[in-house]
C-alpha cells in the first residue's frame, strides 16, 4: 500500500517508546489508518531534518508537504480530521490538555531520570550517551540520575498514589467508563518505566488499580498501521503542495510574511529558516525548502525553539 498526499505518515521510533507510544495510542483511539516511518534515536537524522528544517524530536506527523512537530500538534490534527470520538471527551479540552502537560512535563521527566538511572539499555551505548549529553547539556547525566534514585522513586510514588486514588472506586479509566487523552498521557510514562533494569520496572505492579488500568489502556491499540521507508516519505512530500494560508492570531512578534529563524531547544546542527506562515499563541508555521523535499510547511509548537 502506497501513501498519498492526504495520508497520515508518522515519523517515530519503533524500538524505544515514550512519545511514540502516546502517538500510536492516539491513532488507535481514533481507529485511524496511518503509515509508520522509523528513524534513529540519535543524530544524524538526515531525512527528518530535510522535512523539518532540523527539528530532531519524535513524533513528527507528515500529511503531504505539511509537517507537524510534536505530539501536541499531532493531537490537533487528529481532532480536526477525525472529530469523533474526541480525545478529550471525558476530561475536557482545557483540563484534559492541562493534565497532558502535567504527565509530559512533570511525570515523564521524573520517570526519564529513574529509567536512565536504573540501567536503561540505551544509556550503555556510548553513541546514545554522547548524543543525549549534546541534546541536553548540563541536564543529561546518568551518574547523577543514578545517585538521585533514592529521592526520585519516592517522588514518583507520591504521584502514583494520586492516580491509584483516582481509580480506586472501580472506574475503568481516569474519568469514568471511557478512555481519553488523560489516560493515554499518563499511561505512556508508566509504560516507559518498564525499561528499568533494577526492579523499578515493577513499581506499577504495587498499585492494583493502576496495573489493571494499564492493561485496559494498552488495549486501545494502534489503529491500522502500514510501513513506509524514509525515502518513500520524502517522495510523498516532494510530490505534494504544502498548505500556505497566512494567518495571525497574535499581535506580538513576527507576523506572516516575515523571514524568521528557529534555533531549536533540543540541539540540532541545522536551524529552520524561512517565511513565517502562521503566528498563533501556541504554535507557528514556517515555509521551508530543501533539495530532498522541495517546499514544505513546518508546523511547530512555540516551545520547540527560539523564534527570531
Amino acid at each position: 500500500m502506497l501513501a498519498g498526499p492526504t495520508d497520515l505518515i508518522v515519523h517515530q521510533y519503533s524500538r524505544e517508546p515514550a512519545f511514540s507510544v502516546k502517538t500510536r495510542l492516539m491513532l488507535g483511539f481514533k481507529s485511524a489508518e496511518w503509515f509508520a516511518c522509523d528513524h534513529s534515536t540519535i543524530l544524524p537524522k538526515p531525512e527528518l531534518a530535510a522535512l523539518t528544517g532540523g527539528y530532531r524530536q519524535i513524533p513528527v506527523l507528515q500529511v503531504g508537504a505539511d509537517i507537524y512537530c510534536g505530539s501536541e500538534l499531532v493531537l490537533d490534527q487528529l481532532e480536526a480530521r477525525v472529530p469523533q470520538p474526541s480525545l478529550t471527551r471525558a476530561s475536557g479540552p482545557g483540563i484534559g490538555r492541562g493534565l497532558a502537560y502535567w504527565a509530559e512535563d512533570n511525570l515523564f521527566w521524573l520517570i526519564v531520570q529513574i529509567v536512565c538511572g536504573s540501567g536503561f539499555e540505551s544509556t550503555t551505548r556510548p553513541d546514545f550517551d554522547a548524543d543525549r549529553k549534546q541534546m541536553l547539556p548540563g541536564i543529561y547525566d546518568v551518574e547523577q540520575m543514578r545517585a538521585a534514585l533514592s529521592v526520585n522513586v519516592p517522588l514518583l510514588r507520591a504521584q502514583l498514589d494520586l492516580l491509584e486514588r483516582q481509580l480506586a472506586d472501580g472506574r475503568s479509566f481516569l474519568f469514568g467508563d471511557a478512555p481519553d487523552l488523560a489516560d493515554i498521557s499518563f499511561y505512556f510514562p508508566l509504560d516507559f518505566l518498564r525499561h528499568c533494569r533494577n526492579g523499578n520496572e515493577r513499581i506499577p505492579d504495587d498499585y492494583p488499580a493502576i496495573a489493571a488500568w494499564m492493561i485496559r489502556v494498552a488495549a486501545i491499540g494502534h489503529g491500522r498501521r502500514h510501513p513506509i521507508d524514509r525515502a518513500g516519505a520524502l517522495a510523498v512530500a516532494r510530490a505534494a503542495t504544502p498548505t500556505i494560508a497566512p494567518v495571525s492570531t497574535i499581535a506580538e512578534g513576527p507576523q506572516p510574511g516575515d523571514r524568521v529563524r528557529v534555533k531549536w531547544a533540543a540541539y540540532s546542527p541545522i536551524e529552520l529558516a524561512g517565511e513565517l506562515i502562521e503566528a498563533h499563541p501556541r504554535r507557528i508555521a514556517v515555509l521551508w525548502s530543501a533539495p530532498e523535499v522541495g517546499d514544505v510547511v513546518v508546523h511547530l509548537p512555540r516551545s520547540a525553539g527560539e523564534l527570531t
